[in-house]
């Protein structure tokens, strides 16, 4: 009995050892980009283009790719840095320019499995961005995108 005991322990500890040691293997799974402060200055340099310009009127489409409700796509004008009308409602992804630096930003503080963000040359707009927040999750990723930029007279 005391063997059947130990035999059992044995599984259970050798059980959570595995459990244990994929979900730390999981957590750590961070896109070598943050981990390397790369992503951080890409962010703040074309963060730094975008605050230059002054642009607080204007207007793009956005589109969204995820596995959640809602329109795909929309058409957002903005007016003195806020979104005055969206072509279609509700709309669940970023409003303005700095609402997708802050999705983009909080990606990174949060250390995120995957990032990928391509920035406009001129203006520093994130025109591409995908994340996934969570490497073996399913349905976890999203990805944006910020075409037909067209900044407006005040």
């Amino acid at each position: 009995m005391a063997m059947k005991k130990l035999a059992i322990t044995a599984v259970l500890l050798i059980c959570g050892l595995t459990a244990s040691s994929a979900l730390a293997a999981d957590e750590d799974q961070v896109d070598p980009d943050i981990t390397s402060g790369k992503a951080a200055r890409e962010f703040r340099q074309a963060r730094q283009k975008w605050l230059a310009a002054g642009i607080v009127d204007y207007r793009m489409k956005v589109s969204r790719g995820c596995f959640c409700a809602g329109p795909s796509s929309v058409t957002i004008t903005v007016r003195g840095g806020k979104a005055v009308k969206v072509s279609d409602k509700p709309w669940y992804g970023p409003w303005t320019v700095p609402g997708m630096y802050r999705i983009i930003g909080q990606a990174i503080k949060n250390e995120v499995a995957a990032l990928d963000v391509t920035y406009g040359a001129k203006l520093g707009i994130p025109r591409q961005t995908s994340i996934d927040y969570i490497a073996m999750a399913v349905d976890d990723e999203i990805g944006y995108g910020i075409s037909g930029f067209k900044a407006l007279k005040p």
